[in-house]
């Protein structure tokens, strides 16, 4: 088919056009947002997306996708008035049911006497792709409209939040397996397996439909839906284990416990990692138990241990650590965790070697809530005295709300207030939002239980917990800042029992901006400072306009509503409507209908201040280890082990045969969309994206498979702002760009 349509979707994001026109569409037909909701300059129009691309596009104007009892006879009456009116064919879509309609032996009657008794214009039975040929020649001089296709039903960007959560994972988790299993057949000649992933996939785009992602279902089919999320997570994570025993079949290794880290994000090359694991086959009872990180080449790694998810006492037989891993592109890196003896050593506590001991110069800089201006001026030249060469940001954390309560960037406070403040606005609207632009009605806020504490403290980061309530919910606040990392987590766990209300996360920005920069599929498009609330995928950035100035960016796990307004950010989180609520049925008052987003819910987030430019470079990648970080396995046999002498002080390198990074794309803001096998088999296939609307020099590198793999291919590409590229790489170390479509 030449022609694409999506009757039903809930709105058309600006990257659209180039992955039709990558993917050899040359047409898209939509119905949604309709006449009233979206002013367009005709129904026939040439559609420009954010990266440039142009492709023509058909609003449906007479009915709908389908036809009811007995009106066929009015459509097509509509449908002769505007081939009139416009001179062109025009189209008439028709047929009994829901999402897409079936023929009728009625119906066809009505066709056959309407198409032999119509003089002036002709009725046929068509398809899109006739359509298309018809009004080709109109659709050249058809009007421009740039951008995406917004907004119909808002208050499906938050509902049912869970089901959006898990489809940011579900994505994100699946690319990374493939990639890693991509990896394992290039270079270890293991069998990819294509059949498992079509499974995999088929669970995954199921939930895709406009009535189950948008949140618009009945509770069995959200039920039914994170299912299939959790079946192909399974399955995801299998095919993962498998490819890190193909990893360690090509390492030599040493005693110890090893620890594989497998990594698919390409734009960060250094991120935290989190593992968990037993310090040996049985626990240790007697003693004080500490343990030492070496990376393959027998190099101490800055480490420090915290609370395992298991609160298991057995003299710290269950251990947690975290560490900053160096991670060349898609690929795997191998550790070991050495445990040791240590006199005044307490399960829980840091443990690391002393030239990894916490340094002044990067401590987070910490100050009391509603400082006076004094104290804030010495807060401030605190925290830029204290500043780090290459890490561009500098959180400040108040010590009895536990927020970032600032941060700062060459001087400058990016921030007006603590974030995240967890709002609570009032919610009546149906499941799909059906005719609200704006949800700013607050009617409450989480007020502070207690003061922070501080629950985790080391080389590698600083975790202060704080515990904040409204009405019958509850929420626990984890701030995370690294001294030596360029961004700041927040962790959120909240148990939420509010009806027909949302939660709203806001960020009071420094920055008086008429616009707020977010991600798309496929793109980044500029969002107003309206306080309505618009649709956006996995990140945001708010600033100044100039590229060397401060601005600060936010990636989340999947809220994919947000407002601006006054230079505030508010990211919608939770929201608590009745489940498949429409409008036109009145809820009353009295029974007890099921609302949904109740219970507990895990929502993480980070934020990063930094130059302009830098901060939208290093997001998309933020983004991508937020919704898949590296894999991380212990315990996991390498191929080889190698004994140490007696003696011997110096570390066994691994075997320097040994593939490292497979795949490494240079710069960031160049993102990797997928890596995986051609259909044919012969060949690697590399999709690749800007993601920052910059153009770009990229330098991609390949290691090649089996006997060559100890050379690299480089290959050497442009690109323009957002444009997606796809390659194809021989074995021999032959390449082309090919279509997204292999």
């Amino acid at each position: 088919p030449r022609v694409a349509y999506s009757f039903d979707a809930f709105g058309h994001g600006g990257g659209m056009p180039q992955v039709l026109r990558r993917s050899g569409y040359e047409m898209y037909v939509f119905m949604r947002p309709p006449a009233g909701e979206l002013d367009l300059p005709a129904d026939l129009f040439r559609w420009r997306g954010v990266d440039g691309t142009i492709i023509p596009a058909y609003r449906i104007s007479v009915g709908l996708y389908h036809t009811e009892f007995g009106n066929i006879g009015e459509r097509l009456a509509s449908g002769i008035d505007l081939a009139l009116k416009t001179g062109r064919d025009v189209p008439v879509f028709w047929g009994i049911g829901d999402h897409g309609g079936g023929a009728t032996r009625e119906d066809l009657a009505v066709i056959d006497r309407m198409t032999a008794g119509e003089k002036r214009v002709l009725i046929i039975h068509s398809t899109p792709d006739r359509f298309w040929a018809a009004v080709r020649m109109n659709a050249a001089k058809a009007p421009i409209v740039s951008g995406d296709l917004q907004r119909t039903f808002p208050g499906c960007y938050t509902s049912l939040s869970r089901v959006k959560r898990a489809a940011v994972a579900s994505l994100s988790g699946i690319v990374q397996a493939e990639s890693q299993r991509a990896a394992t057949w290039w270079l270890f000649g293991r069998k990819f397996p294509g059949e498992k992933f079509a499974s995999i996939w088929r669970s995954h785009l199921f939930n895709d439909f406009h009535d189950i992602l948008p949140g618009t279902c009945v509770e069995p089919a959200e039920r039914d839906a994170l299912g299939l999320y959790a079946k192909a997570e399974t399955e995801a994570r299998m095919i993962k284990l498998e490819a890190a025993a193909a990893w360690a079949g090509a390492w030599e290794g040493r005693a110890g416990i090893p620890l594989i880290v497998l990594n698919a994000n390409s734009s960060l090359a250094r991120v935290p990692v989190e593992a968990e694991f037993m310090i040996d086959h049985r626990p240790k009872w007697t003693g004080k138990w500490a343990v030492n990180l070496e990376d393959a080449a027998g190099r101490n790694v800055v480490c420090q241990e915290e609370q395992p998810e298991a609160l298991l006492p057995f003299n710290g037989w269950r251990r947690k650590m975290v560490f900053l891993a160096e991670l060349q592109g898609v690929g795997a890196a191998f550790y070991r965790i050495e445990p040791f003896e240590r006199q005044n050593t307490t399960v829980g506590s840091s443990s690391i070697s002393s030239s990894s001991a916490e340094r002044p110069d990067i401590r987070a800089a910490f100050c009391r809530a509603q400082p006076s201006e004094a104290g804030m001026a010495a807060a401030q030249k605190d925290v830029v005295g204290r500043s780090r060469p290459g890490t561009g940001m500098n959180p400040a954390v108040d010590p009895v709300a536990g927020l970032i309560e600032s941060l700062f960037h060459d001087g400058a406070d990016c921030l007006k207030g603590g974030i995240p403040r967890l709002l609570v606005v009032d919610d009546p609207a149906d499941s799909w939002g059906t005719g609200c632009r704006e949800f700013r009605d607050v009617v409450g806020t989480f007020e502070s239980r207690g003061p922070a504490r501080v629950v985790e403290r080391g080389p590698v980061r600083t975790i202060y917990e704080s515990p904040w309530s409204f009405s019958g919910s509850r929420a626990v606040v984890r701030t995370i800042v690294y001294p030596d990392w360029p961004a700041a987590e927040i962790r959120l766990r909240v148990v939420w029992n509010e009806e027909r209300k949302r939660l709203v996360l806001s960020f009071p920005t420094a920055f008086s901006a008429d616009s707020v920069l977010c991600e798309i599929p496929g793109g980044a498009i500029r969002r107003p400072a309206d306080g309505e609330i618009h649709v956006h995928g996995r990140w945001c950035v708010v600033g100044k306009d100039d590229g060397g100035g401060p601005a600060l960016g936010i990636a989340h796990d999947g809220l994919h509503g947000i407002e601006f307004k006054g230079g505030e950010v508010r990211l919608h989180a939770l929201r608590g409507a009745a489940y498949c609520h429409e409008r036109g049925f009145d809820l009353g008052k009295g029974h007890a209908w099921k609302f949904s987003d109740q219970g507990a819910h895990e929502i993480r987030l980070a934020v990063i201040a930094g130059k302009r430019d830098n901060v939208f470079c290093f997001l998309p990648g933020l983004a991508d280890w937020i919704a898949a970080p590296p894999a991380v396995y212990a315990h996991l046999p390498f191929g080889k082990i190698g004994k140490k002498r007696a003696g011997d002080a110096a570390r066994k390198t691994p075997d320097s045969t040994a593939p490292q990074a497979f795949l490494s794309i240079f710069p960031a803001n160049v993102r990797l969309l997928s890596c995986r096998p051609s259909a044919d088999g012969k060949a690697l296939l590399v999709r690749l994206q800007e993601s920052s609307g910059f153009p770009t020099a990229a330098k991609i590198e390949v290691r090649l498979p089996l006997a060559s793999r100890k050379k690299r291919l480089s290959i050497a590409a442009r690109f323009r702002p957002f444009e997606i590229k796809m390659f194809r790489i021989e074995r021999s170390g032959r390449w082309r760009e090919t279509g997204l479509i292999e």
